[in-house]
């Protein structure tokens, strides 16, 4: 079963901005060169920033808070993370003029000229949702399946497979983790016949979907070559590039 919203994930591929629709305002999706620009580093710690966990929060401070009112509180205060904080919402939705409401758990901001717009917790809900699914890579679903059918067993079987994946998902992350961006767009723009301007345009999401394919037309070929040359595959059947993968097998 297909698992992603294949209009998202067009849009997404296109590089269009995405309306969010509880600050009615635009979540950006930036190029590689945009994000080379920000700083590799300071792109990652702001990942890292709005994908705080309450219970990473609350484990540090030792009393409850969820990330929202972890990143007002430092706006407000000025704390060294005040500036980060503010060129990451710029980054990711373009807003600025970041004034802070505590007491409403509020901010409020510009946009396009447009003067007073107000992020509350779901509009940040909202804004998490795309950094997730565009640069974290998480996959959006359709909905969520209703398991109220199954059998115990069944359920305790569907939790292990998901499990299971999780795990690879885990191992492949890792192991991937430890090549470094530059080399993946260097490889990329080795084998794509883009020219380098043309790369370091392409929005980021879009520039791990088509590394992917890549990957997979490439190990088409090699498996192709290695069969032709007379290697038994019978354990590695060949998978033709443009019969493409289901999302579970990514």
């Amino acid at each position: 079963m297909n698992l992603i919203n294949e209009n998202l994930k067009l849009k997404i591929i296109g590089g269009k901005p995405i309306l969010l629709e509880k600050i009615n305002c635009f979540f950006i999706h930036r190029t590689i060169g945009e994000i080379i620009d920000f700083g590799l580093e300071d792109f990652y710690k702001i990942i890292q920033l709005f994908e705080l966990s309450n219970k990473e929060l609350e484990e540090t401070f030792n009393f409850p808070m969820d990330n929202f009112f972890y990143l007002l509180l430092n706006l407000n205060n000025q704390t060294q993370l005040s500036s980060l904080i503010e060129r990451a919402f710029y980054f990711f939705t373009g807003i600025n003029n970041i004034q802070v409401n505590l007491e409403e758990k509020i901010l409020t901001c510009s946009y396009n000229n447009i003067d007073n717009i107000e992020i509350n917790q779901e509009g940040f809900e909202e804004i998490i949702k795309y950094i997730d699914i565009i640069y974290e890579g998480n996959k959006l679903r359709e909905e969520d399946e209703d398991d109220s059918n199954l059998s115990e067993a069944e359920r305790r079987m569907k939790e292990k497979f998901k499990n299971a994946k999780l795990a690879r998902e885990k191992a492949k992350a890792k192991k991937e983790g430890k090549t470094q961006f530059s080399d993946l767009i260097g490889g990329f723009w080795s084998k794509s016949n883009m020219n380098w301007e043309d790369v370091l345009h392409l929005p980021y999401y879009t520039f791990y979907f088509l590394l992917e394919r890549l990957k997979i037309t490439d190990n088409y070929e090699t498996q192709l070559r290695c069969m032709l040359a007379g290697a038994d595959m019978k354990d590695k059947p060949l998978h033709h590039w443009l019969e493409g993968q289901s999302d579970d097998e990514e």
